[in-house]
């Protein structure tokens, strides 16, 4: 790909952010599949391990030890595979060589400043949602920029918040409804995979009813990794505009 996808040159309406992040995903897309496999494998590291070990699978918090310490790694894959993705779909979009091993690398730097910042954002949305509900949405948006602020901008925890709020200050209603519209499209192919699969039980009367549960299962699981470079590039999308935003308005445009 030779045209760079990120960042835009100006401010974008939301019709064109969502046109470049697609432009993002279709371009990087089967590079980042395999990171949104394995992060959906991460985050299903718990239950794998009671499954192995014949423990009952966790439905809120870990029971044991054994559980939390498979918990804290399934959080701390997440992390470093999100990051990587988010490293590789930038340089993508830049017409930049990637690499998996600086890509893993960096991301696994950026942990000890990215842990401490989610744990500070998760108390914030939960108390906010918690005590006025509001407050909790607003800083379910108003906070969702921290991650590619800390790791695309090399800022660190605090500083990474604070430069998320500057961002969505003004433009928290663009920015929520960038993602619902993706979150809405996501859930079209997740029910028109669902659809399909009643579809193929209906029409395999004869066929084994459990391996088209099966194959069911693996459509879905191969959709839900597909959905997460969606909401990287998304993501990507809307944080470079936002950036362009704000140079804009810092040139007096």
């Amino acid at each position: 790909m030779s045209k760079r996808l990120y960042p835009p040159v100006r401010p974008q309406s939301i019709g064109e952010v969502l046109d470049t992040a697609f432009q993002i995903l279709a371009a990087s897309l089967l590079k980042t599949l395999p990171y949104g496999v394995l992060t959906i494998l991460a985050g299903q590291l718990e239950n794998i391990y009671n499954l192995a070990t014949g423990r009952p699978m966790r439905r809120f918090a870990p029971r044991d030890l054994p559980s939390a310490i498979m918990y804290a790694v399934s959080v701390i894959a997440l992390l470093t595979l999100w990051t990587a993705m988010l490293l590789r779909q930038r340089a993508i979009a830049q017409a930049e060589p990637t690499s998996i091993r600086t890509e893993l690398s960096r991301a696994l730097r950026s942990l000890p400043a990215q842990v401490p910042m989610m744990i500070l954002n998760a108390l914030a949305v939960f108390f906010g949602l918690v005590l006025f509900v509001v407050p909790g949405l607003y800083l379910l948006v108003a906070l969702s920029m921290a991650v590619p602020a800390l790791v695309l901008e090399g800022k660190g925890p605090i500083a990474a918040i604070k430069y998320s709020l500057l961002l969505v200050r003004g433009n928290w209603w663009r920015i929520a409804a960038t993602f619902l519209v993706t979150f809405a499209i996501v859930l079209v192919f997740y029910f028109l995979v669902l659809v399909l699969a009643v579809i193929a039980v209906q029409f395999a009367r004869g066929a084994d009813v459990a391996l088209v549960s099966a194959a069911s299962t693996v459509f879905v699981v191969a959709l839900s990794a597909f959905s997460i470079p969606c909401f990287a590039a998304m993501t990507l999308a809307v944080f470079g505009d936002l950036q362009a935003r704000r140079a804009a308005v810092a040139s007096g445009q």
